[in-house]
């Protein structure tokens, strides 16, 4: 299963990454503004992932989407813009929710990355500690425990193929969110 995942999502996850605002961040060259707005875009994207993938998998641990809303909140970003897109992705068995996580957790190495770079940007020196890109462990922690899990279970060529499916459209999801999302909405 993890194997397939793996192959199923490569393409679209490095086309993913190219188009993420988090190389700003990677850079150095990020804006307060384009951090808002990448925290914005991340939240829409996870709030409405992990809601679904809860629905299938009660025992789900990820609370991506309400750190995120700290971090938001505390820089008076308005986050109501995320009710546009909760059409626009849904889960409909427990292999389509593994593929779904499997996209959400796998996403904890690349956070604990860029973690380490956003005291190097000198447009978030004034910026609270983050809640999100805070360089804890315990993303990779739920990353490992997935793995294991999936490891330990045996799949059916169709599950392995509905997991896989819905992985990739988990990633073309996140790709509609950010490339939809490129503006700040002001506070009214």
């Amino acid at each position: 299963m993890l194997n397939n995942l793996r192959e199923a999502t490569r393409k679209l996850h490095e086309e993913l990454e190219k188009e993420n605002l988090a190389g700003q961040i990677i850079s150095h060259k990020i804006s307060l503004e384009v951090y808002k707005l990448l925290l914005l875009q991340n939240y829409i994207a996870y709030k409405i992932t992990e809601a679904e993938i809860l629905k299938f998998i009660p025992s789900y641990k990820s609370d991506k989407s309400d750190q995120l809303a700290k971090d938001l909140e505390n820089l008076n970003v308005d986050t109501s813009i995320s009710e546009e897109f909760q059409d626009k992705f849904s889960i409909n068995s427990h292999e389509e929710a593994l593929g779904a996580a499997y996209v959400v957790l796998g996403s904890a190495l690349g956070g604990m990355y860029i973690s380490k770079e956003i005291p190097n940007c000198p447009e978030l020196t004034e910026i609270s500690k983050p809640h999100f890109f805070n360089g804890d462990r315990d993303g990779v922690k739920s990353w490992n425990k997935f793995v294991k899990e999936l490891k330990a279970e045996d799949f059916t060529e169709t599950q392995i193929a509905v997991a896989s499916k819905k992985a990739q459209e988990t990633f073309e999801f996140f790709g509609l969110v950010f490339r939809q999302t490129s503006v700040i909405p002001q506070n009214s």
